[in-house]
């Protein structure tokens, strides 16, 4: 069996990766989550998996990082930052009112959000559909809908407020 030349590809698949990653990362941050959160899902996927391959392909490079004290330092902030920015972001889902009150929200379904908005079951359901979505009926709630269009339910949202 041949074996797999990465060393050709692997460090160009990590940079196309990582650029893209980064850009939309930041276009999420501020904001602009509808039209680049899958694609960035997706390819940060492939990332991990590009980096994999460089990771394998430079082994001895990359270990040699390990025994050096600015190698470690930097992937112990790192790994701080991470572990620092998940903690905070796990304890405030348990208790963060506003979340709970939008997870609420996406699981009722459209009639009954209707009075909520000061709008009717069907024109919730008109909304949606002019949005490109499809939508069987106001008896589906948002997450429903979200889920059959292949989005997420705070994807929607904007549409219900117009």
């Amino acid at each position: 069996m041949a074996s797999l030349n990465t060393r050709q590809w692997s460090t160009p698949a990590v940079i196309a990766a990582g650029v893209f990653v980064s850009v939309s990362g930041v276009l999420m941050f501020f904001g602009m989550r509808q039209p680049v959160t899958l694609a960035h899902e997706w390819i940060g996927l492939a990332f991990v998996v590009f980096i994999g391959f460089h990771t394998a392909t430079h082994w001895r490079v990359f270990a040699g990082y390990f025994s050096r004290r600015m190698g470690l330092g930097i992937m112990a902030v790192v790994l701080m930052a991470t572990t620092s920015l998940i903690g905070v972001s796990a304890s405030q889902a348990g208790s963060n009112a506003k979340l709970r009150m939008f997870q609420a929200f996406e699981r009722a379904p459209l009639v009954e959000l209707a009075p909520l908005l000061d709008e009717t079951a069907e024109s919730l359901v008109a909304k949606l559909q002019s949005g490109g979505f499809a939508v069987d009926g106001p008896t589906q709630s948002v997450a429903e809908i979200a889920s059959n269009n292949g989005i997420r339910p705070p994807e929607l949202m904007p549409l219900l407020f117009e």
